[in-house]
């Protein structure tokens, strides 16, 4: 009854207790690392949809980190995937540059110019 009237209470805004808490309250804090139940019924991990051991808990931060952990070296792995791409693109980008550039130095030489380099055949003499 008095757990009922306690969380009555906290619906009407008069304490800001956690049903944890209330349920502490009334039967007092555990010392002996057991839960104390009112009766046959519900166990207090279904009333109160937690799990209210710390070993609960501890076993809850090594899966959140171990969770972490995975997503941290899948990350890793796309961003080594992107940088190899990155890398790609810039060699690809500095051949280009380089052969306008050998291009451009024929043409301003008084040479030849040449739209490819690997056939002879379509370059104009200036």
């Amino acid at each position: 009854d008095e757990i009922k009237k306690l969380k009555e209470q906290r619906d009407q805004g008069l304490n800001d207790k956690t049903d944890e808490q209330i349920f502490q309250d009334v039967l007092g804090k555990d010392t002996h690392g057991y839960l104390r139940a009112p009766g046959p019924g519900k166990s207090i991990t279904q009333h109160f949809k937690v799990k209210t051991s710390r070993l609960g808990l501890s076993q809850e931060l090594i899966d959140v980190k171990k969770k972490l952990d995975q997503l941290i070296e899948e990350d890793k792995k796309e961003a080594e995937v992107v940088r190899n791409d990155v890398d790609r693109k810039i060699e690809q980008n500095n051949a280009i540059l380089e052969k306008n550039s050998h291009q451009l130095m024929n043409f301003i030489k008084g040479g030849t110019y040449s739209k490819d380099d690997d056939s002879g055949n379509e370059s104009s003499s200036r």
